[in-house]
């Protein structure tokens, strides 16, 4: 028999690129560990990563940064199911999406959950969960270079109608899409429809516009399908506190 190697997934909840990755551990069956980082226990990201973004994923010993980056490690050590897809067009199709979900309509994300007060509310609630109250405080102003970053991106300087009509039209696409078969691309599941997915997932736990999804039953049915963590149950490591997270 052959033993899984140690894996330990650092991430924020509710950060749509460690939902990709854990759309991806998933898929491939693999038994990690969670070690959360919500609340003030972010400032400790920094002592990972000189980035300090996560995800980041421990595999063996070995340290990992950026999505993309860890969905391919785990490619090339468990190879199946695949994650890509094997016809040449189709795979370049699932990069190009991957890449469009994590370039174009992270922003969109971004718009609907930070530059919503409502939305951000929420956000802050589900990132803050479990800690102590006073922490939301910290929390909310931590959240304001986000708001910032969409209007320095360019889509936040557009009216609110706009954007939402834009995203609209980015639903009423990937509906498309799959007037053809049950996935983005190909005839199984592959990285444009755990990248997508994962981008979703986030617009629909926070955004004020969530009700949105449900003028396309197509793209709702797919999302249901993109749950591959339905069956897995990550240990949640609970890790000590960091001087510099109460400081």
């Amino acid at each position: 028999m052959v033993t899984q190697p140690k894996i330990v997934l650092h991430q924020w909840l509710i950060s749509p690129f460690c939902g990709k990755v854990r759309k991806v551990l998933a898929l491939k069956g693999l038994a990690y560990d969670v070690v959360e980082y919500g609340g003030v226990r972010a400032l400790q990201v920094k002592r990972l990563s000189h980035a300090g973004k996560l995800p980041i994923l421990d595999y063996a010993g070995e340290r990992f940064a950026d999505s993309s980056v860890i969905a391919r490690m785990l490619e090339a050590r468990h190879p199946e199911p695949s994650l890509y897809p094997a016809r040449p067009r189709e795979r370049q199709l699932a990069h190009l999406l991957e890449d469009w979900a994590d370039e174009s309509l992270y922003w969109f994300e971004l718009w609907s959950r930070f530059c919503d007060p409502v939305a951000r509310e929420r956000a802050v609630a589900l990132f803050c969960e479990g800690r102590p109250a006073y922490e939301r405080s910290i929390v909310r102003l931590g959240m304001r270079p986000y708001q910032r970053a969409v209007k320095v991106q360019g889509l936040g300087r557009y009216p609110d109608a706009f954007i939402r009509s834009a995203l609209l039209e980015h639903l009423a696409a990937l509906d498309g899409l799959l007037a053809e078969g049950p996935w983005l691309v190909g005839e199984r599941a592959s990285i444009a429809d755990i990248a997508v997915s994962a981008q979703l997932d986030e617009f629909a736990r926070t955004s004020t516009l969530a009700h949105e999804l449900g003028a396309f039953p197509r793209l709702v049915a797919w999302l249901e399908r993109c749950d591959f963590q339905r069956n897995a149950t990550p240990r949640i490591r609970q890790e000590p506190e960091l001087e510099a997270a109460s400081a």
